[in-house]
Order: structure tokens, then C-alpha cells, then sequence
């Protein structure tokens, strides 16, 4: 099954903080410093085939996530709590079982502590961090005419 474009979407962002350090003090009082720190001495680096693994191993993951739960395009908000990906304090079970298809052990210092992902039908949003508003990070394209999306 291949998956649909939100969940690329997803699996993409999740990647991309897998491959770069994450910064636990986004909103958060100063005491997240020592989070910071901790990830610094802690955190295992990833090579680009292991972060491309679980980039591929999550957006299959994802799509079978979404599948579980209700899809109605033209209510995308119906059920997006049940659709949401959360790192709070530990990575969500979606997420770790991508690390293991990948051949990798995910961690709570291996990405955005207390962040929250929703993925609904047309649009992607997340929150990274500590009281960070909401960012859609993806958005289905949509015809000037109708302002509905195409997909």
C-alpha cells in the first residue's frame, strides 16, 4: 500500500529532527537546559541510510496508524486526537516501531521533547515543543477556484 501524502508528510518531518539535534527548550522554562545538555552526551547519531530507513518504515507505519481511525476528508478534524503523533515524555509507540523496522532503538533524547503532531486529511500540523503553537508543515494543494483540496 503506498502512503498517502500526509503521512510522507509526516514520516519526512519526523526524519529531518532525527537528523539533526533537537532543541528541548522551545518555549519551555531555562531548567530545559540540562534536557539539552543530556542530549548532547546521550543521543546516538544516525547515518543518512539509517534516517532514510526510518523515513520509509515510518510513512508505512503512519499510513497504517491512519488507517485505523477515521478519514473524512471533508471533516478532517473529526478524530484527530486519535490521528495525533505525541513525543511526551517518550516517543510514541508509531514512532519507536519505525526505529525498530529501520534497525534502531528510538530514544526520549532523539527528538523534540513534548511535541505533538496532527495528521488529518489535506494538512499536517505540529507543535515542537514546550507551549509551541501549532505549524502546518504540509498542506494539500488547492484549486484557486473552489479553495478545496485536489487530492
Amino acid at each position: 500500500m503506498t502512503p498517502r501524502p500526509e503521512a510522507v508528510a509526516a514520516a519526512t518531518w519526523w526524519a529531518e529532527q532525527l537528523a539533526t539535534p533537537p532543541q528541548h527548550d522551545v518555549g519551555a522554562p531555562p531548567s530545559t537546559a540540562f534536557a539539552n545538555a543530556t542530549t548532547d552526551h546521550s543521543r546516538q547519531q544516525r547515518t543518512p541510510e539509517q534516517i532514510d530507513a526510518f523515513r520509509t518504515a515510518l510513512a508505512d507505519r503512519i499510513e497504517q496508524h491512519l488507517a485505523h481511525y477515521c478519514w473524512l476528508p471533508n471533516e478532517p478534524d473529526f478524530g484527530s486526537y486519535m490521528r495525533a503523533l505525541v513525543v511526551d515524555p517518550v516517543p510514541d509507540d508509531v514512532l519507536t516501531d519505525a526505529a525498530e523496522r529501520a534497525g534502531f532503538r528510538l530514544t526520549s533524547f532523539d527528538l523534540p521533547m513534548r511535541t505533538v503532531m496532527w495528521i488529518d486529511p489535506g494538512i499536517v500540523k505540529v507543535a515542537a515543543g514546550h507551549g509551541a503553537g501549532s505549524v502546518v508543515i504540509w498542506a494539500a494543494p488547492t484549486t484557486a477556484t473552489t479553495g478545496r483540496m485536489t487530492s
